[in-house]
């Protein structure tokens, strides 16, 4: 992998581990507290992943996606617990405006990189990269939809949002 890309991509895996873990610590809102240390553990996965694949560590589990909805499965369970309560509003929903931009940076980044790439193998685990952030905003773009109240939540493609969330 090329030094400018793995320094970028630590860099930036590493600042979304602080910013989630602050926006985490920041909220009184279980729901988010419960999607922003999910995403602060993916993304310290996602350091460990770039290192390995720069030391030349490189193998078919540095790839491995099998908790790629890792999100989306913290964030269900803390709803079957809460199916009976009623979860709180957030107050500050700037927190996932705020979350959004840093995967839609991060996923852009990537992308650039991806486009300069001569490396198949470091293409690979760009896209993989790639997938990553788009999945980090889905997540967050879904609870954020939830939590706003806002109508095109479930207007959108079934495919696209998570309808176990409309209890």
């Amino acid at each position: 992998m090329d030094r400018k890309i793995f320094e970028f991509a630590l860099g930036f895996e590493k600042e979304g581990t602080s910013f989630y873990l602050d926006l985490a610590s920041g909220t009184d809102n279980p729901l988010s507290k419960t999607l922003f240390y999910t995403l602060a553990r993916q993304e310290i996965d996602h350091a460990e992943r770039i290192e390995k694949f720069y030391s030349g560590v490189f193998s078919g589990n540095v790839l491995d996606v099998s908790e790629r909805n890792l999100v989306e499965k913290e964030v269900k369970s803390f709803f079957d617990q809460f199916k009976a309560k009623r979860i709180p509003a957030e107050n500050n929903l700037d927190i996932y405006k705020n979350a959004m931009d840093l995967e839609k940076k991060g996923y852009a980044a990537y992308s650039k990189f991806y486009n300069e790439s001569k490396d198949e193998n470091e293409k690979v685990f760009l896209k993989f990269l790639m997938k990553e952030e788009k999945n980090h905003l889905d997540s967050i773009s879904n609870v954020y939809s939830y939590l706003s109240g806002t109508s095109d939540w479930l207007e959108k493609e079934e495919s696209k949002v998570w309808n176990w969330m409309n209890i």
